[in-house]
């Protein structure tokens, strides 16, 4: 399964990185479009050929995982595509955050987590049920 973990140019490379390996020690494939596309670098001077091309890597893709905790925007976009195209949306947030209604109504997965390495095996064990 391929998770495609959103990220920012204002998250840390290092968040990113913890993310991402939390995904792969789940056991799963992660797919991160800052990292894997973009090299932590503005690549793209047209919005919109961006947005095309995110979309692209989220039809790649199984789920989308979004951390929740600082209210992102921009990767909200993202879970939005995801919804729309049918794929699993899974939210991890520091535990005490709250999250909207709206965030819980396109959730197949809300975990909370106190240290990032905490989602690995509440990823792994909700995926596969």
């Amino acid at each position: 399964m391929r998770i495609l973990v959103t990220a920012s140019f204002g998250d840390s490379e290092e968040e990113t990185k913890r993310v991402c390996a939390a995904v792969r020690n789940a056991g799963f494939e992660d797919f991160c479009f800052v990292r894997d596309v973009e090299h932590y670098q503005k690549v793209f001077d047209d919005p919109k050929e961006l947005m095309k091309r995110a979309k692209e890597e989220i039809e790649k893709s199984d789920a989308l995982l979004i951390d929740m905790t600082d209210k992102p925007t921009g990767r909200a976009i993202e879970a939005g595509i995801a919804y729309a195209l049918g794929k699993r949306i899974i939210v991890i947030m520091k535990r005490g955050t709250q999250i909207k209604d709206t965030t819980r109504g396109i959730a197949d997965i809300i975990i909370e987590y106190d240290i990032i390495e905490d989602i690995t095996s509440k990823l792994g064990k909700t995926l596969v049920e």
